[in-house]
C-alpha cells in the first residue's frame, strides 16, 4: 500500500483531498490509480492507494532511475497507449465525465509490470451532461497547459488532449516540457523540436538513450500524433478516443507527412503556454 498525506490542513489542500476523494470513487479502470480507502479526523487527511513498484514516468525519464535505462521503445509505447486510455475513459465513459486537468509525467505512476496508472486527481472536473467547457481558474502545471486554459481559463476535454500530447513528446524524447535557456528565454517541448520536423530528422527527436532501437515508422507516427494533440485550436485537437485508436495503429493515425506552420520564433515570452499552431497531412 502507499500512503498519500495532506502536510498542511489549508483550505486549498483539503479541497483537493475532497475532490480527490470522489473521483477516485466513481472511477474503475486498469489504468487509473485505484483507491483503497481514505481518512479523514481531526487534522489528519489520508488517501490510501497500491503501492506502484516502479513509481512515476517522470523518474524513469528525469529522476533517480533515468540512468538505468528501463524504459525501452516498446515500454514507452505500452505506457503512452495505457495512459491514453486512462484519460479516454474519464473523457468518455465515467458519468459525469472527468477532466484531469494535470497530466504530466510525475502522475502517471508504472505498476510493476511498466502499466501505466493515471494518478492524482486533486485538480480533476466533473463535466455534467450537455456541458462543453467550464472557466475556472487556472490549475496545472507549466508546458503541459493547453493555451485556451492558460490564458483564459477555458477548461474542457481537449485541455487533457493537448497535455497528454506534451506527454507523448516528453515519452519519445525524454525532454522536459519547458526548459530554461541562456538569458532567462523560455522554450516548450513543441519549439525544441520543430527544427528537427522541419528537416525531417524525425530520429533525432528520440532519446538518445534508447540508441536507435524503435521503429521508425512508429516513431514518425507518435510524432504526429503528439502534434495533433498539441494544435493551438482546441477545435482541431482529437478525442482521447481516437488517439487511443491511433496509438494502437489503427485507421487514420498514419500520416506520411508533418508540417508546421504558422510558428513564432520569438525570442522571449512570460510564462503562459506558447500557442504553437501545428498540423499533419496526409
Amino acid at each position: 500500500m502507499a500512503v498519500k498525506r495532506l502536510k498542511a490542513m489549508t483550505a486549498k489542500a483539503e479541497m483537493e483531498f475532497a475532490v480527490e476523494v470522489e473521483i477516485l470513487g466513481r472511477v474503475r479502470h486498469k489504468n487509473l490509480l485505484g483507491l483503497r480507502g481514505f481518512y479523514a479526523g481531526g487534522d489528519e487527511r489520508l488517501i490510501v492507494y497500491d503501492y506502484m513498484p516502479n513509481h512515476s514516468l517522470l523518474t524513469h525519464l528525469h529522476g533517480q532511475l533515468a540512468p538505468d535505462g528501463l524504459l525501452d521503445w516498446p515500454r514507452r509505447m505500452n505506457i503512452a497507449i495505457g495512459s491514453a486510455e486512462g484519460i479516454a475513459y474519464l473523457h468518455h465513459e465515467a458519468k459525469p465525465h472527468i477532466i484531469h486537468r494535470d497530466i504530466k509525467a510525475s502522475n502517471v505512476l508504472l505498476d510493476s509490470e511498466f502499466d501505466a496508472k493515471v494518478a492524482d486527481f486533486g485538480f480533476a472536473k466533473l463535466i455534467p451532461e450537455g456541458v462543453s467547457h467550464l472557466t475556472t481558474r487556472v490549475k496545472g502545471t507549466l508546458g503541459y497547459l493547453a493555451p485556451e486554459y492558460a490564458m483564459w481559463g477555458k477548461v474542457s476535454e481537449s485541455c487533457d488532449v493537448y497535455s497528454f500530447g506534451i506527454l507523448l513528446l516528453e515519452i519519445i524524447s525524454a525532454r522536459k516540457p519547458l526548459e530554461k535557456l541562456p538569458g532567462g528565454v523560455k522554450r516548450d517541448i513543441v519549439q525544441w523540436a520543430t527544427p528537427f520536423l522541419d528537416k525531417g530528422a524525425f530520429e533525432q527527436i528520440a532519446d538518445p538513450r534508447l540508441k536507435g532501437r524503435f521503429d521508425r515508422d512508429e516513431l514518425k507516427r507518435v510524432i504526429a500524433i503528439a502534434l495533433r494533440c498539441t494544435d493551438a485550436e482546441a477545435e482541431n485537437r482529437p478525442s482521447m478516443v481516437e488517439v487511443v485508436a491511433w496509438l494502437k495503429g489503427g485507421v487514420g493515425s498514419r500520416r506520411r507527412e508533418v508540417r508546421i506552420h504558422k510558428y513564432s520564433t520569438e525570442d522571449e515570452y512570460d510564462d503562459d503556454v506558447r500557442v504553437n499552431d501545428v498540423e499533419t497531412t496526409s
